[in-house]
């Protein structure tokens, strides 16, 4: 006959048990190398063609700090890859402004491949057995000096369960610039992998998204 004593001796063993499982599997999620971000684009065309100036324009609003700093700097070498050269504001054929965040996620459920957060039925916080999630998002939109017109704007975003703003940042503009400066669909999927050249990031794949 069962004793109350055994009976509190097994329920011991299923909660350690539930307890290891757990803790597994955040020392799988802890250990993962490779990220994966959602990137939007939409504009037209760009004629790189030569040399093309810019400069990365700050309003008052926006703060400054180690986040914006390491936004920037990699943006700065990103864009020098493809023959942009950064420039005083009066001297630049293009005006970049740079919008980045992070927040708690939202719950709900994203309508096929769909990269645009208005298609998710997001309501309230994420949560789940390992813990709040959290959105990172960058947006870089670049306008036409002489116009004003905005000629290029892509968004990238990735969620995980780290609060750090700093983390996702090599991630997000790599991300972003994976199809730069256009490409024939506006959204795609891109799988990352840590421990590049100096310790950058790298782009595994990418896999355009239906809207």
């Amino acid at each position: 006959m069962q004793t109350e004593f055994d009976r509190s001796e097994k329920n011991v063993k299923k909660t350690l048990c539930v307890a290891a499982v757990a803790v597994a599997s955040l020392a799988g999620l802890a250990g993962c190398a490779s990220v994966t971000t959602d990137v939007q684009v939409s504009g037209t065309p760009l004629v790189l063609q030569g040399e093309r100036t810019y400069a990365i324009v700050q309003t008052p609003s926006q703060e400054t700090g180690a986040a914006r700093e390491q936004y920037v700097a990699l943006i700065h070498n990103e864009l020098g890859n493809y023959g942009l050269v950064d420039r005083a504001a009066e001297r630049a054929s293009y005006m970049l402004s740079l919008a980045y965040d992070t927040r708690p996620a939202a719950v709900g459920v994203t309508a096929g491949d769909c990269a645009n957060p208005s298609c998710n039925g997001a309501t309230a916080p994420g949560f789940s057995l390992f813990g709040r999630e959290y959105q990172h998002s960058m947006t870089l939109r670049l306008f036409d000096a002489s116009t004003g017109k905005e000629v290029y704007k892509v968004t990238a975003t990735s969620r995980d369960r780290n609060a750090d703003a700093l983390h996702p940042i090599p991630f997000l503009v790599k991300s972003a610039f994976a199809q730069f400066p256009f490409s024939e669909y506006g959204s795609w999927r891109v799988k990352l992998r840590s421990g590049g050249a100096a310790d950058r990031p790298e782009v595994v794949t990418v896999k355009p998204l239906d809207k």
